[in-house]
């Protein structure tokens, strides 16, 4: 038995430093960062259910600012808009350092 659960231990540890290393090496790319920022997560109050537009506002290759718009996870799913700063590490990932919620205003031709 103590093995059974030692084995199993294991996998699961395993399986997390695994997806946490694909998640760091597909990081590298900019649309990805975001991608998966804004999509993922359990207690993430900034997660979109459908990313409609992301913008780049501004890049330099090391920082970047990028404008993101989407519908909300949360009920009811209204569309929200963020624009996130990036921050490039020395390893070449990029990383969310802050999110600034934008205030979405809905054209004519939306309704």
């Amino acid at each position: 038995m103590k093995k059974f659960l030692f084995l199993t231990m294991l996998i699961i540890i395993s399986l997390v430093i695994t997806k946490n290393i694909y998640t760091s090496i597909n990081c590298r790319n900019i649309d990805y960062a975001v991608t998966h920022y804004f999509t993922t997560g359990i207690f993430n109050k900034y997660k979109i259910y459908d990313m409609q537009d992301m913008t780049t506002s501004f890049s330099n290759g090391a920082v970047a600012f990028i404008k993101v718009e989407g519908i909300s996870s949360e009920s009811p799913h209204r569309r929200v808009g963020y624009t996130v700063f990036l921050e490039k590490n020395n390893r070449g990932i990029w990383k969310v350092k802050k999110v600034y919620p934008a205030q979405v205003t809905l054209k004519q031709s939306d309704f």
